[in-house]
Formats: structure tokens, C-alpha cells, sequence
């Protein structure tokens, strides 16, 4: 618990370098002189950055062992944090924000890789769960500090992102090295480490290619429906600002609730139920549009949405869980590289926009819900089983 604890603090400043950068777009375009292009530029160089890194990193954390791993990625976030905030440039920017979430990718490989190995399979999800509340939690700081500092100093909002490079000598004292402990399901001899090949080969590349495509169906449908939300709410329903802050406050709340909720159901009764919250999400989005509610009343399917779109909580663990021991850090890495198809989810959702409408391209939504629903029903339960040593079939 006390690795948890040191590794949790880690996952608040992981979390904070996400939302950061929303926060801080206007001072980019009015203190830096960047274009709205450019911070669009920046942010999916985020997006490379944070596919490639998890990928990159599962490799090193399988060879030098989630202690060390952990001090680099931590000194690797805070020091490419640092650069960013000393910076003025655009290129710097876009290649320190880069380099920045690819270190991010890696710190969600070894904190949930640790979960894995430190704790039972009932306990889990409840711990990643804690881990997923950050990102609230990491937006209330992000706003407090800037309310606090003002428009003077917005800079210190990116300063703190570098608190990490402190952080990672502490977690070189706090996590214990592989070779002091034996990981729970470990009870076989030791394996030798993993890789990439291992994973694409015959006996894994099912599971691995099908924890890919679900985690690519769950970046494609939040990008449908929710990245239009606030522009629906103004242009269709000519909402007030106070409404759609309102609409999308409950929204968050739904989810943070939710994180908690499928927590304990994924580690009560099995990492394929909380499939279900898909179903939920794409029946809300559906009453959302087209159930004649008035504006303050979306709140209600909305509510509905954030809790059902929350279910994702049970993947951490559950796509190491599918894996044997060796190969279970990148396992994790699945649900990041997921990203590599959403990469144009933004543009395929202007596109679909412009074609069948705002209504119309939010409406596609469900049917991607409802076939995430059906992938993750064929993908095996872990829940009270052994760590497998053979791949194992789709039930």
C-alpha cells in the first residue's frame, strides 16, 4: 500500500500533464503567438507520443523491471515538462509535448503493471478505479492553481507538471525491486522476459489484436458523441453557457461515480459484465438526441452516458490478466495503443458531420458502442483463474 500511496502521487502529476494543456490552449494563442492550428499540431504530437511511448516503454519495463522503469519514466516526465515550460518556440513545443507523452504512455504501463503484481485479482479494479479518479482530480487542481496564479503567471501551471523529476528518486525508494517479491498468480518458474513478437505471434495475436481494436472502438465513439456534445447543445439547442456547463459537469460526475461502480463489479463478478455500461452509454446517447427532453433535462441521459462510459475502468487489469506474467506489461500497453486507430478520429468526425449532420454523425455513436459490447463478450473472463500459460479461446 505504501508503493501504492508514492505511485498514486505519481498518477495525479500523470494526469495533470493531460488536462494541463486544455487549460493552457488560450495562453498559448495570446501569450506565445501560436496559431489554434499549431495547438492542434500539439496535441495530436501528443497523441503519437503517448501510442509510441507505451508501446516503447512495455519493452524497457520488461527488461529493467517496474522499480526502475518507474524513476525513468517519472524523471523523463518531469524533465520533459520542464522543457515545455521554458519554452516559447513552437517546434520545441511540439517535439517537448511529444517526448512528454510518450513518457506519460509509459507511467500507465508500470503503475497499473504494479497493481497487477502487487495486489489479488479482487482488489484490482478498485485500486485502478482510485488510480482513474486523478483525472477529476487533476482538473480541480489544474483549475484551482490557475484561479490562484492568475493570467500573470499562467506559466507556473506548466512548471508544476514538472514535479515528477523530484518524485522519481522517491519512487526508486518506494517499489521494490522485481526480484524482493514473487507477483500474485506467479507460482510457476521464473519466465524470461517478453516482447512485441511474442505478442503478435501465433498464440497471443488474437487477444492481443482484439484488446487493440476495443480500445480503438473506444476512442472512435467518445470522439462521436461527446466531442460534438457542447457544439450540439449550442447550435442545435441554443443552450446557454450556464446549461452546457451544467450538461457537462454531470457528465463528469456520471463517470467518476461510475469508476467506482465497475470497479467493484468487475472485481465481484468478472471484467466482462461491465460490457453492459457500453450498452448503457449507446441507449443514453440515443435519448440524448432523440427523446424530446429540454435542454436541462439532458442531464438526466447524460448522467447516464458518463456512468455507463466509465466501465473502460475494468481494462486495466484486465488486459494484463489475459496475458502470462512475462508478458503482462504489454498487455497493459494495449489499452494506449488502442490510439493508433484514433489517430483521425477527430477528422472521420467532422467528416461524418458534414455529410449526414451534427444529429447524424453523433447517432453513429451507439452502433460503435454496441460492437465494442459484442468484442468484449468474446474476449476471455480472468476473474478466479490461473495466469495463463497458452492462449486462451474466446468463451
Amino acid at each position: 500500500m505504501l508503493t501504492f500511496g508514492v505511485v498514486l502521487i505519481g498518477y495525479i502529476f500523470y494526469c495533470y500533464n493531460f488536462v494541463v494543456i486544455d487549460y493552457v490552449r488560450p495562453y498559448l494563442v495570446s501569450e506565445l503567438h501560436f496559431s489554434v492550428s499549431q495547438t492542434a499540431i500539439i496535441s495530436s504530437a501528443g497523441t503519437v507520443g503517448i501510442t509510441v511511448g507505451a508501446l516503447c516503454w512495455a519493452e524497457i519495463i520488461a527488461r529493467l523491471g517496474r522499480r526502475r522503469a518507474a524513476g525513468a519514466i517519472a524523471a523523463a516526465i518531469g524533465a520533459t515538462a520542464a522543457i515545455q515550460a521554458a519554452s516559447g518556440v513552437f517546434v520545441t513545443w511540439a517535439g517537448a509535448r511529444m517526448l512528454l507523452a510518450a513518457a506519460l504512455g509509459g507511467y500507465y504501463v508500470v503503475a497499473t503493471g504494479l497493481v497487477v503484481a502487487l495486489f489479488p485479482a479482487g482488489a484490482r479494479g478498485k485500486l485502478i478505479a482510485v488510480n482513474s479518479a486523478m483525472y477529476p482530480t487533476s482538473n480541480i487542481l489544474v483549475a484551482a492553481v490557475g484561479a490562484a496564479v492568475g493570467d500573470a503567471h499562467w506559466h507556473i501551471l506548466l512548471w508544476l507538471g514538472a514535479l515528477p523529476l523530484p518524485l522519481s528518486l522517491i519512487l526508486l525508494l518506494a517499489i521494490p525491486r522485481d526480484d524482493r517479491y514473487r507477483a500474485f498468480d506467479d507460482t510457476g518458474p521464473t519466465q524470461s522476459a517478453g516482447s512485441w513478437r511474442e505478442m503478435l505471434g501465433p498464440r497471443w495475436r488474437w487477444l492481443t489484436l482484439g484488446c487493440v481494436l476495443l480500445s480503438g472502438i473506444d476512442f472512435n465513439a467518445y470522439q462521436l458523441f461527446f466531442s460534438f456534445v457542447t457544439l450540439y447543445l449550442k447550435q442545435v439547442r441554443e443552450a446557454s453557457a450556464g446549461t452546457m456547463g451544467l450538461v457537462i459537469a454531470v457528465i463528469s460526475a456520471g463517470s467518476l461515480i461510475g469508476t467506482f461502480a465497475w470497479a467493484v463489479i468487475a472485481d465481484r463478478f468478472g471484467r466482462r459484465l461491465p460490457a453492459t455500461g457500453y450498452l448503457l452509454s449507446g441507449a443514453a446517447i440515443l435519448v440524448f438526441l432523440y427523446g424530446g427532453l429540454g435542454s436541462q433535462a439532458l442531464v438526466v441521459p447524460g448522467f447516464v452516458f458518463g456512468f455507463g462510459l466509465s466501465c473502460t475502468t475494468a481494462w486495466g487489469v484486465w488486459f494484463a490478466e489475459m496475458f502470462p506474467l512475462n508478458l503482462r506489461p504489454y498487455g497493459v500497453a494495449l489499452f494506449q495503443a488502442g490510439h493508433i486507430l484514433s489517430i483521425g478520429a477527430p477528422l472521420f468526425a467532422a467528416f461524418a458531420s458534414e455529410r449526414v449532420g451534427l444529429i447524424g454523425a453523433m447517432s453513429l455513436a451507439p452502433l460503435v458502442y454496441v460492437a465494442g459490447a459484442a468484442l468484449w463478450a468474446r474476449l476471455p473472463e480472468t476473474l478466479g483463474r490461473p495466469a495463463p500459460t497458452e492462449a486462451l479461446s474466446p468463451l
